[in-house]
């Protein structure tokens, strides 16, 4: 039976998420073990103090905080679950259009926005090193609070099941299983 670990199934995402796996027939796991097939990380650690704009005095330990949670945290749990992947060996991380550096329209916030960008920076240093040992990226947007839990958690579920080639005359920059591309619950392709 194939395994997948989850980061957490506190949210109503993680907990929807899980779900659509247990319910194929995998085994959802929140510990490293042998047989693991998928790595998900679904952290969206976002406080709500974090509010302020230019201007108005960031505050830098939230900052930390976010990025402590955000990346560090679930990064950690990666390195100590790497070495218990096969199959699939796909990694798994949530994201957002808030830390896109072309399309945010975020002008609060800089907390959550500017620790998934740092994940993104990471991830794809990671993508470089790994991918020729078989690993494989996929980081999702589930559009938290604007599209519900269950829905988003099927998208990501298709999403991070399904090898995605795409037209061989596009080119390799077009392929997510040779790129880190950062995908919504609609599908739509986001630019990082």
């Amino acid at each position: 039976m194939s395994k997948v670990y989850i980061s957490s199934l506190e949210s109503n995402f993680g907990r929807s998420l899980a779900y659509m796996f247990e319910k194929n027939g995998y085994t959802v796991t929140q510990e490293p073990e042998p047989g693991l097939e998928f790595f998900i990380d679904v952290t969206e650690y976002r406080d709500p103090r974090d509010d302020k704009e230019v201007g108005e005095g960031i505050d830098p330990a939230l900052l930390e905080e976010a990025y402590e949670r955000n990346v560090c945290f679930p990064v950690k749990a990666l390195d100590k679950a790497i070495n218990s992947m096969e199959g699939k060996k796909r990694i798994c991380f949530l994201s957002s259009r808030d830390a896109s550096s072309n399309i945010s329209e975020k002008v609060s916030g800089f907390g959550f926005s500017m620790s998934k960008a740092a994940l993104h920076n990471i991830l794809i240093i990671l993508k470089n090193t790994m991918i020729e040992k078989g690993y494989t990226f996929r980081l999702f947007d589930p559009m938290t609070g604007s599209y519900c839990a269950k829905k988003a958690a099927a998208a990501a579920y298709q999403y991070f099941v399904t090898d995605r080639f795409f037209d061989e005359y596009a080119g390799p920059e077009r392929n997510d299983e040779y790129n880190l591309i950062l995908r919504d619950a609609l599908g739509r392709e986001i630019p990082w």
